[in-house]
C-alpha cells in the first residue's frame, strides 16, 4: 500500500512538472516550435548590431546588440513583453506604441519567449520590429534566468530599487538607462478581462 501511495505521489509530481514546464514563459519555447515557426527566428551573434528591420523575421538578440541600436536614437521606451502575460500591468503593444508616439519616444518591444507564437504573430506592425531575447547568448533556456541576465546587461549593471525590481518598462536616452517603471498611464492591458491585483503583490507575470 505504501509503495502504491509513493508511486502515485511521484506520478503526480511528474505530471505537475510537465504542466509547469509546458506553460508559456517557463522556458523559451523555441525547441517546441514547428520548423516553420523556428524559421522566423534568427539568432544574432552576441554584441553584433541588429540587422535592418524585417516584419517577417524576429531577431533574437542579447542586450549589447540592443544597446548598439538604442545609441543612435534619442529617447526610447523598451518594453520587456510577455506574450502570455495576464497581469493588468502588461499592456498591449499597440497601446504602448500609441503612447510613445504621443510623447515623441521611440518604441522597442522585446519578447521574453517564443512559447506563444500565435499571440506573437497576431501583433500589429510596430514602429521598430519586435525582437526577442537570445536565450542562447545567456546559456540557459530558463526564461526567468535569461531575462534577468538580459535586463541587468541592458541596464549595464545599474541596480534597481525594490519598488521597481519587477518593472517591464525601461526608459533610455540614447543607450543610457534613465529609469524603470512598473506601469504606464493611458495604456490598455494586453488581456483587458483580467482583474488587477495590488501592484505590490504582482510579480512580472512571466508565466
Amino acid at each position: 500500500m505504501k509503495a502504491v501511495t509513493t508511486a502515485s505521489l511521484l506520478l503526480g509530481l511528474l505530471l505537475s512538472s510537465c504542466v509547469i514546464t509546458r506553460s508559456p514563459g517557463f522556458y523559451s519555447g523555441y525547441d517546441r516550435l514547428p520548423p516553420k515557426e523556428q524559421a522566423k527566428i534568427r539568432f544574432v551573434s552576441a554584441n553584433l548590431p541588429i540587422p535592418e528591420g524585417n516584419d517577417q523575421i524576429i531577431y533574437a538578440v542579447n542586450a549589447r546588440s540592443l544597446l548598439h541600436t538604442l545609441s543612435s536614437r534619442d529617447t526610447t521606451l523598451v518594453y520587456i513583453w510577455g506574450p502570455h502575460c495576464h497581469s493588468a500591468y502588461c499592456a498591449s503593444l499597440q497601446s504602448v506604441q500609441d503612447l510613445c508616439h504621443r510623447k515623441g519616444y521611440q518604441f522597442q518591444a522585446v519578447a521574453e519567449y517564443y512559447a506563444d507564437m500565435q499571440q506573437i504573430n497576431g501583433q500589429p506592425r510596430l514602429q521598430n520590429p519586435l525582437v526577442a531575447i537570445n536565450q542562447r547568448s545567456y546559456k540557459t533556456d530558463y526564461c526567468d534566468k535569461y531575462t534577468a541576465l538580459f535586463e541587468s546587461e541592458l541596464r549595464q549593471g545599474q541596480p534597481l530599487p525594490d519598488s521597481v525590481r519587477h518593472a517591464r518598462y525601461y526608459i533610455f536616452k540614447g543607450s543610457t538607462f534613465v529609469r524603470a517603471q512598473n506601469a504606464l498611464a493611458e495604456v490598455t492591458p494586453q488581456f483587458p478581462s483580467y482583474t488587477p491585483q495590488p501592484l505590490s503583490k504582482l510579480d512580472k507575470g512571466r508565466h
